[in-house]
């Protein structure tokens, strides 16, 4: 992503992949991952024209209101009667948009078998993972190749809304911005956060279309690296590599691997 001139509020749209609660032990959802797409202010409308433009020229018995990953991929929902090979080339395209608004992508995820291992009283991998990504963007949105002036960029975060961990992302936000200085009492937070706007706000995936991208690419990189820890061996392994190849990893611009390390 280029260096951005003049003042521009960042939309960074949050979804999850690999959500089981406070449920650790899920041999099918070993990572709880939590990725933003984040998109200036001016490539918004551009962006939702695209993915409307697709949604209604997709091959579904329905009209489609809503992406979802999981769905896409696996042939559920509104795309259970559509064959494989038309459902990646709808993935694919979907996540061509990512490179025609200069979308950038960021992530973090949570190990959870490992994290069970460690003696947290609420161990809640929603939060961790929030709070890692949160380091990370802040961290990313100050350096200088991504801007020019330290102070002229701005984020803001857009999540689904989600009842079980909207209230916490809320209480963990608000701590992180309201001390004014590094956090390290209740969630070990080390860093002030100097260039969010304000809060979270929350809206329906099925009525945005940023979110609903963030879930497209939440899913590729959570099964990606699956494969990559080789807790996978499925047919479909080849295709997740590429699409995360071809249209994710070229997006990436920062990142917390999983923790904790096994």
């Amino acid at each position: 992503m280029a260096i951005w001139k003049g003042y521009q509020i960042l939309i960074c749209y949050l979804d999850e992949s690999g959500n089981t609660g406070r449920r650790l032990d899920d041999p099918d959802q070993p990572f709880h991952l939590i990725a933003a797409v984040m998109v200036r202010e001016d490539r918004i409308r551009e962006m939702n024209s695209r993915l409307n433009e697709l949604a209604s020229q997709a091959p579904t018995t329905n009209p489609l209101t809503e992406y979802r990953g999981s769905d896409l991929f696996g042939g559920r929902g509104e795309w259970k009667n559509v064959c494989p090979r038309q459902r990646i080339d709808e993935y694919s395209k979907a996540l061509s948009v990512l490179s025609q608004v200069e979308a950038g992508v960021a992530y973090a995820s949570i190990y959870k078998e490992a994290l069970a291992h460690r003696n947290y009283s609420d161990p809640n991998p929603h939060l961790f993972a929030l709070q890692f990504l949160i380091e990370k963007l802040e961290k990313w949105i100050t350096q200088p190749n991504v801007q020019e002036d330290s102070l002229s960029r701005r984020i803001l975060l857009v999540a689904d809304e989600n009842h079980e961990q909207e209230q916490y992302s809320i209480d963990l936000m608000n701590e992180m911005l309201e001390l004014g200085g590094p956090i390290g009492t209740t969630y070990g937070i080390n860093i002030t956060l100097d260039h969010f706007v304000d809060r979270i706000y929350f809206d329906k995936s099925e009525r945005n279309r940023g979110i609903q991208l963030a879930d497209l690419v939440a899913y590729i990189i959570n099964r990606n690296q699956i494969i990559q820890r080789n807790l996978s061996n499925n047919k479909w392994d080849t295709v997740v590599k590429q699409l995360m190849h071809n249209y994710v990893a070229s997006q990436l611009k920062t990142w917390r691997q999983p923790w904790p390390l096994r």
